[in-house]
């Protein structure tokens, strides 16, 4: 085995070791994207579809941390005011998510939910004004949750992040979460 990938599989194991006490737990999420602003000029209202996986590890009673890494993904839609011209939107963000559950019990009921974090955007417009934006910014999204079960949730949630000095992403999503 070559030093390098050796190191690496030693210093991921270190690190795993205190991670697997907390009782952390794996889960995934999939979302719709709702597009506004930009984006939505940019896709003329082209509903997108979106997915994370996380570790969830308990903090406190009713507090969790959550990173993640997810995409979201908007198909190739009609830009408005620039006729022929079709853009599609992608990301793939590394986030840093909190839940706080009012009533303490991260098993069921209300939550609120914040995160911050990296985004790499990609956006491809195609057809008689062609361009090609890519980005990585800082993406900022909360919202509520409801924990119907130990392991379904339900989540809406807003989402902002400044692509470049013309163009910042918004919306909304709306989605589930699965802890496995």
């Amino acid at each position: 085995m070559k030093p390098f990938p050796a190191l690496l599989l030693a210093l991921a194991s270190t690190l795993a070791l205190p991670l697997a006490a907390q009782d952390a737990t794996i889960g995934a999420r999939a979302h719709a994207v709702a597009p506004m602003g930009d984006l939505n000029t940019l896709t003329n209202n082209q509903i997108g579809l979106g997915g994370a996986v996380f570790v969830a590890f308990p903090i406190s009673d009713g507090l969790l941390l959550r990173p993640l890494i997810g995409f979201q993904y908007i198909p190739k839609g009609d830009t408005l005011g620039l006729t022929g011209t079709k853009t599609r939107v992608a990301s793939i963000d590394f986030m840093l998510e909190g839940l706080w559950y009012p009533g303490g019990d991260p098993e069921h009921g209300a939550y609120l939910v914040g995160a911050a974090g990296g985004q790499q955007w990609h956006i491809v417009a195609t057809g008689d004004t062609p361009s090609t934006i890519n980005a990585t910014r800082l993406g900022v999204n909360g919202g509520l949750g409801y924990q119907v079960s130990p392991r379904l949730g339900v989540e809406v949630r807003g989402f902002w992040s400044p692509i470049n000095s013309t163009l910042t992403a918004t919306g909304l999503m709306v989605g589930a979460t699965m802890k496995f």
